[in-house]
């Protein structure tokens, strides 16, 4: 039979758990908790839900994987190739295109209840605007994810992201087509001085919050000629660009980049981020998101954590 002192501390914990208060805003959007998979690391869902132990119901929100205006077979093999603890993919944005995925896709991601991002790519101006039309009447969903490291076939193939003018007139022409909340994902090669001005003009431009930071370009590794770097060997770069970006912008930061733990997920949260994204680890851990659920809820409860705003400004204490 347990104590009289442990009964009270066990009545405690319980009540201090309801205190806990996991939920954050973005873009006008109430998540009830901060984590979510990142583009291209979940699908759209339909492989993770078949896991046992996993809920999606559970995430801040579902993110789809990168859709482009028509359907893409992707790139040949090899693809995707581990490399310093990380992994290294060129995918080439397979998906069955916007109309499968208004279809099909969306319908399966809204049924779990928690917000629906849909990630565009295009390779012009006008197909970026093109499906924001098309996913704007769309009622499930909740958010558009705008992916300017896509190459930009109008300006000599150079990511839209690179270049702070250009990234406005995407998010401009995306605003101009649809009231749902933008997200705009940054790409983090670009130096250091040019990501808080990209990130200041897609702000200006109507972004309603930022993703950050894609893949870091790396060559000819594993057979891979040109690729993105994702997982923990990038994770003090995204730290190092979010602390600039947050210097220029005012809007909400979802990061991204390296996060495999609990104490990832709160040294993100401490540079003033407002939600996480998570994207390699799935691979290695298909559970891992359920787990950084609970383990921030834990993290909280055990410092006296009521409110997810208290990591901001902490790393400055």
């Amino acid at each position: 039979m347990k104590s009289e002192a442990a009964l009270q501390i066990e009545k405690r914990q319980r009540n201090n758990h309801d205190e806990v208060d996991l939920s954050v805003e973005i873009a006008g959007l109430k998540l009830q908790n901060p984590i979510m998979p990142a583009s291209g690391c979940f699908g759209y869902g339909e492989e993770f839900a078949q896991i046992k132990g996993f809920d999606p119901s559970r995430l801040g929100a579902i993110v789809s994987k990168g859709t482009t205006l028509l359907p893409r077979e992707g790139n040949p093999q090899p693809r995707i190739y581990e490399h310093k603890g990380g992994m290294v993919n060129w995918i080439g944005l397979e998906n069955p295109g916007i109309d499968e995925v208004i279809a099909t896709k969306i319908p399966f991601m809204a049924q779990f209840g928690v917000p629906v991002i849909i990630n565009i790519s295009g390779f012009t101006i006008e197909e970026f605007a093109h499906m924001a039309i098309l996913l704007d009447p769309v009622k499930a969903v909740s958010a558009i994810e705008i992916n300017i490291s896509c190459p930009n076939v109008e300006g000599g193939r150079i990511p839209f992201g690179c270049d702070p003018l250009i990234a406005a007139e995407v998010v401009k022409a995306v605003r101009e087509v649809t009231t749902l909340p933008l997200i705009v994902k940054l790409t983090p090669n670009v130096s250091e001085e040019m990501i808080g001005q990209i990130a200041q003009a897609v702000e200006i431009a109507g972004a309603d919050a930022i993703s950050m930071i894609n893949t870091v370009k790396v060559e000819n590794v594993g057979g891979i000629t040109i690729g993105g770097l994702s997982g923990r060997p990038i994770k003090q770069t995204a730290l190092n660009m979010i602390r600039i970006v947050r210097r220029f912008v005012s809007v909400p930061i979802i990061g991204m980049g390296g996060i495999y733990t609990v104490e990832d997920v709160v040294e993100f949260l401490k540079a003033r981020c407002n939600a996480v994204a998570i994207g390699t680890a799935n691979f290695s851990n298909p559970l891992v998101m359920m787990k950084l659920k609970d383990g921030l809820e834990k993290y909280c409860l055990e410092n006296n954590i009521t409110n997810l705003s208290q990591f901001h400004g902490a790393e400055n204490h």
